[in-house]
């Protein structure tokens, strides 16, 4: 009997039980309206085994209420101006004076038996290149960022984010790249600092996901 206690806080401590907690499990997104100032998502999720590395990306998503069969042209171009804007050549929306930023507060708490010792690569959108293709984000021209955060350091960091423009796949914008423990537990919360004016049937998302290349 002693042993089967033993055994059953053991695994309560390194997070494997699902009886008394439940993790998020990655790769997920969800509907958030980060369009709005004050609102708040965060959860607990398991950091997911992944053969090509130990990293995991945050992205904020956007989409459209219309499938893609039944948009427009005006909309399907005003969807991947969003997204990906100049940087892939997409001529921006008539009019539009400035561009609009989620300016988003991140705090990511490891729990349990998880190291809180963790490099987080941000990005600096103000500086990605602009008309330069798909891989023009690279860390040569300073848009992306590594920090090491040291045990009890609070890993916490604001990022504003285009509306229009913006660097990701999949009508995913990037919020950071952690380098987490495979199979280990932590708090994520993204609080909305600032309003933006969303054009009619754009819907905004949070998601994370392996990232599928090693730094």
């Amino acid at each position: 009997m002693r042993v089967i206690n033993l055994i059953f806080t053991l695994l309560i401590a390194l997070g494997l039980s699902g009886c008394t907690k439940e993790y998020m499990k990655v790769p997920f997104s969800v509907e958030v309206d980060f369009s709005k100032k004050g609102t708040v998502y965060e959860t607990d999720f398991k950091a997911p085994w992944n053969i090509w590395g130990s990293e995991v990306e945050f992205s904020l998503y956007v989409s459209q209420d219309k499938r893609y069969s039944e948009r427009t042209e005006e909309e399907e171009e005003l969807l991947r101006a969003i997204r990906f804007g100049t940087r892939l050549g997409i001529k921006l929306p008539e009019g539009l004076k400035d561009n609009q930023y989620f300016k988003l507060k991140v705090t990511l708490t490891p729990l349990g038996w998880a190291s809180n010792e963790i490099r987080v690569h941000t990005i600096d959108y103000s500086k990605t290149n602009r008309g330069e293709g798909q891989f023009g984000w690279m860390y040569e021209d300073g848009t992306w960022t590594r920090k090491m955060y040291q045990k009890d350091e609070k890993i916490e960091f604001i990022i504003d984010i285009p509306l229009y423009d913006g660097e990701g796949g999949q009508g995913g914008k990037y919020i950071m790249i952690a380098d987490l423990q495979r199979l280990r537990n932590y708090h994520i919360r993204v609080e909305s600092l600032e309003d933006v004016e969303l054009p009619e049937g754009v819907k905004i998302g949070f998601g994370i996901n392996r990232e599928r290349s090693k730094y």
